[in-house]
């Protein structure tokens, strides 16, 4: 499996580096120290899984979400940080990330994200999983989401953005143009009164559209 780990701090990547490889043959591993050095390196040379902090200087791990899904560069990707607050969580996720999980979590877990992450799976550490999905089903006030009648169709779509389809292959699993996707796109901004495709995420996981 070939991993790529982006940490601004090299000690901290050469360290998980080191973790991972101890005992075990079976990844691949580059470090990069900044996002724009791993968008870069994505652009040439795929990987199975991207791991990837938040706090870095010039381009934080968010911003480096929001490249990749622009850019449409196909990799899995695992936050490794040290943030653990809800709102840190909710973004990356709705941004594309597949899995969450803190610097503090031992080798084992960290393995397992990986394996998870890299089969195209969710995961986020036990530590934060109950607090996350009470957040996600629940607005500030206790209530859940005034319910919208979407179509069977555009929940299909929705669906699929959450699980971060691109357009193309949302056409493709459904046997629909491309013009088809953008339509049912443009109805859901238009019905749930969204703006970005982060906010459609948000709303799939609030409302039980998809599960962590």
């Amino acid at each position: 499996m070939k991993l790529l780990i982006c940490d601004d701090h090299s000690l901290v990547a050469e360290g998980i580096e080191l973790m991972l490889q101890k005992g075990t043959e079976i990844y691949e591993i580059h470090l990069v120290t900044s996002g724009i050095s791993a968008l870069e390196f994505l652009k040439q040379d795929p990987v199975d899984v991207l791991l990837l902090d938040i706090s870095m200087p010039e381009m934080s791990g968010l911003e480096v979400l929001d490249e990749i899904r622009s850019l449409e560069i196909n990799v899995n990707i695992l936050m490794l940080t040290m943030h653990n607050e809800i709102q840190y969580i909710k973004k990356a996720l709705a941004k594309g990330a597949k899995g969450y999980v803190l610097k503090t979590t031992s080798k084992s877990i960290l393995v397992e994200a990986i394996d998870k992450v890299a089969n195209g799976e969710t995961y986020v550490d036990d530590k934060l999983t109950s607090v996350l999905i009470n957040d996600l089903t629940e607005r500030p006030n206790g209530k859940k989401s005034e319910a919208v009648n979407l179509t069977p169709r555009e929940i299909d779509i929705l669906k699929l953005i959450a699980e971060n389809k691109k357009t193309k292959e949302i056409a493709e699993l459904l046997f629909i143009s491309l013009n088809t996707v953008q339509s049912h796109k443009k109805n859901l901004y238009s019905k749930l009164n969204i703006h970005s495709v982060s906010e459609l995420v948000t709303y799939a996981y609030q409302n039980g559209f998809v599960k962590l």
